[in-house]
């Protein structure tokens, strides 16, 4: 066992052990015979909140880190890629990922709309298409009649949305010499960060997704415990395997779940592979995340009643508890709606949830709760922020509920509809799809005023609880208010999602002696168009000659720029063009999509990624485990020409000191090496001698970190270094 994981379990001892003393302290002292059930209920929801975080740290306890060993050569595999009634685009570019796996394979297209149009795409992109008359069972179901059709002894399962990266198969293959693995399962990674499930700070270059915890942490937790499921997509299966049990489950709108309970109380095993493989579309409004919810909830936990962990022959103990986990987790509606909805009780109706608001209760409390933040952000290694986890079961709360209510109907005969997740342009916010959070924060800042008016008429006796219950009404109120105002304001209303990434371009206007040609960098771009950063004006009413350095392949176009956006920095002009790209044939549309989704996207996570908390910062430092800061430079992209014995290579800036820079580089480049450098700024060209002095590899095999160091200085390259780093 690693010593980090060690300071870990200590951590979650801890606050287990905080968290029991604190319920019995609830229990003894506080319960209120005057107002029963309201304390009874207070009670409950904190008890469910002690089982939640023991499962949570259950899975957590030893997270496993797995290399992936060499792929086993010439196994015949099958990729599947079923849809319903996605848009096209959105099936090419899975399609187009699928295709470009490098380890040999066929790739089908299993069509439960029966589209015309589909089957004749899928000859002309080389794929099989597999389609039936009726749409018996769903998912399961189509999955199930591909399996009869095709030969493949290994199956790999993509969503109609889920983009693998090339080495796929190569990273996950060779787990297979274990004649008893029936699947690996791979992370989900959400790319398109215009969705409110997404929150990204450009300028500290930090981003989060409601997911990673789960995909990044949980799941590997459970691998240690040999309890990894199916999660849907993103992984692949041995077929023999999914015979053994009669094929992917039906019966559920959870197939994945289900099938996964299935496999292992026969005797088979899963793998969680922790390394991003594929990028996926995350909902980007409120009603298709909901419909995902609501099935994923309504759908997990019918499996209590239909194929309970708990009583499943076949599983270990360890298993029935994280299976069951999954389970449980679904049921945080009841207890967040008991926190919502207390502090207004007793605002309004003067009945208190607890026996007395005194000072051994305040203090116990709040020592209860810093444990728990702290310790949350601890062992969540990054990938847990309290606040946001909180907003999203604020959000979610009241579809869960619902879920609870229709898995105990479907007892009665109800029969749940398996939804497909709309993906393609968001749709407007509808009061009704966030009316129970909007009342009850309604109800809560009513309940601010109320309270207030009671402290200032000394309506009621008790300023702590009253102060309390205020505060406590408050904090519901604003978190309500954070929920809201993040699912009504997405980050951009573009039809197609543009990936945000640095790709050095050269502009020329055409038909115009009066536009100088040069350098620039995008800010984001997709295969419709770029958001491109110049140091001069670009006209609305010409054309522009763009060469979009793509790595090792250069892509000229035209384009027509849209609009014009200009700053100034320190006495430089600095211009955002919004382009559109003209007459973009296909196959340079797919070349722009591989290189977003093989290149952007893994750089994007690697400069973007998971960074410690405040909180773990201090942890690493007294448990006496060194945190690395960088060298502080400006953080600025600007194109860059590097020109040593080779061709000369056009790169973009990741930082820019006095002494020297650093920039992203598609091929490596050796310590010590001599380079002449030539950075475009908006305050004129630095012109330099460098040294090589440091590169890493940071995405395997195409992109290497660089930083150089200035050796000499031409012309008044040093007067513009100042302006650029503000003398820094």
């Amino acid at each position: 066992m690693k010593t980090k994981n060690r300071k870990y379990q200590l951590v979650i001892i801890l606050v287990l052990g905080v968290y029991l003393y604190y319920l019995v302290y609830r229990f003894r002292y506080t319960i209120n015979p005057d107002a029963l059930i309201l304390s009874l209920s207070f009670f409950y929801a904190d008890v469910h909140g002690f089982l939640s975080m023991s499962l949570f740290s259950f899975q957590l306890w030893n997270p496993l880190e797995r290399k992936a060993p060499p792929p086993i050569p010439g196994l015949p595999v099958d990729i599947y890629i079923p849809t319903y009634n996605e848009d096209i685009p959105i099936i090419r570019k899975t399609v187009l990922g699928c295709t470009n796996i490098k380890y040999p394979h066929k790739t089908y297209i299993l069509d439960d709309g029966n589209r015309p149009e589909l089957a004749t795409k899928a000859a002309e992109w080389g794929c099989g298409y597999i389609t039936r008359k009726e749409r018996l069972h769903a998912k399961a179901g189509n999955l199930n009649n591909a399996l009869r059709q095709t030969d493949g002894e290994f199956v790999a399962i993509f969503d109609t949305d889920c983009v693998p990266q090339p080495d796929f198969l190569d990273k996950t293959i060779g787990y297979f010499r274990n004649p008893k693995l029936a699947f690996v399962q791979t992370p989900h990674n959400y790319y398109n960060v215009d969705s409110f499930q997404f929150r990204v700070n450009t300028k500290k270059e930090k981003f989060w997704i409601e997911q990673n915890l789960f995909y990044r942490l949980i799941m590997p937790g459970r691998d240690y415990w040999d309890s990894t499921f199916f999660a849907g997509t993103a992984a692949i299966f041995r077929k023999k395997a999914l015979r053994d049990v009669g094929g992917f489950a039906t019966g559920s709108i959870t197939e994945d779940f289900h099938t996964t309970i299935n496999l292992y109380s026969h005797g088979w095993k899963g793998i969680y592979h922790n390394e991003v493989l594929s990028n996926e579309l995350a909902a980007k409004d409120i009603k298709n995340y909901h419909v995902q919810q609501l099935r994923w909830a309504e759908g997990n936990l019918s499996m209590f009643f239909k194929c309970n962990p708990l009583f499943k022959k076949g599983l270990t103990i360890p298993q029935r508890i994280c299976f069951f986990s999954t389970i449980f987790g679904w049921l945080f509606g009841f207890p967040k709606l008991i926190y919502l909805i207390t502090p207004i009780l007793a605002v309004f109706f003067g009945i208190s949830p607890l026996r007395s608001f005194d000072f051994p209760f305040i203090w116990r409390c709040l020592f209860f709760l810093v444990v728990l933040i702290a310790g949350f952000e601890i062992v969540t290694r990054g990938y847990g922020k309290i606040f946001y986890c909180e907003c999203f079961v604020t959000m979610n709360f009241f579809v869960v509920m619902k879920a609870a209510f229709r898995s105990i109907l479907g007892l009665l005969g109800l029969k749940s509809i398996f939804k497909v997740t709309g993906k393609g342009r968001d749709q407007s916010v509808r009061i009704f799809n966030i009316m129970p959070q909007l009342v009850i924060g309604l109800f809560c800042f009513c309940g601010v005023i109320w309270g207030g008016l009671k402290l200032y008429y000394e309506i009621s006796s008790g300023w702590i609880g009253n102060v309390s219950i205020i505060f406590w009404n408050g904090v519901n109120g604003l978190l309500i208010f954070s929920v809201v105002e993040k699912i009504t304001k997405p980050y951009y209303k573009r039809k197609d999602f543009r990936f945000i990434g640095a790709v050095p371009v050269h502009y020329a206007v055409e038909g115009s002696n009066g536009f100088p040609d040069g350098l620039g960098v995008t800010r984001d771009i997709n295969e419709c168009g770029i958001s491109l950063i110049t140091f001069s004006s670009l006209p609305l009413d010409k054309k522009i000659s763009l060469s979009l350095y793509l790595d090792k392949t250069i892509l000229r176009c035209k384009a027509a720029v849209l609009f014009t956006h200009k700053t100034k920095s320190r006495g430089g002009n600095i211009f955002m063009h919004g382009m559109k790209f003209d007459d973009v044939s296909v196959e340079e549309t797919d070349l722009i999509n591989l290189y977003c989704f093989n290149t952007i996207l893994p750089r994007f996570r690697y400069k973007f990624g998971k960074k410690p908390s405040r909180i773990s910062r201090m942890f690493f430092q007294l448990s006496g485990q060194k945190y690395l800061r960088r060298h502080v430079r400006k953080k600025i992209t600007l194109p860059v020409v590097i020109q040593n014995d080779d061709n000369p290579l056009i790169a973009v800036t990741n930082d820019v000191s006095m002494s020297g820079l650093s920039f992203t580089s598609y091929v490596p480049l050796e310590n010590g090496a001599a380079v002449n450098l030539k950075v475009t700024t908006p305050f004129g060209t630095v012109d330099a001698e460098g040294e090589i002095r440091q590169a890493r590899e940071i995405v395997a095999g195409h992109s290497y970190f660089i930083g150089a160091r200035f050796t000499k200085l031409f012309n008044h390259a040093e007067n513009i270094l100042l302006d650029v780093t503000g003398g820094k």
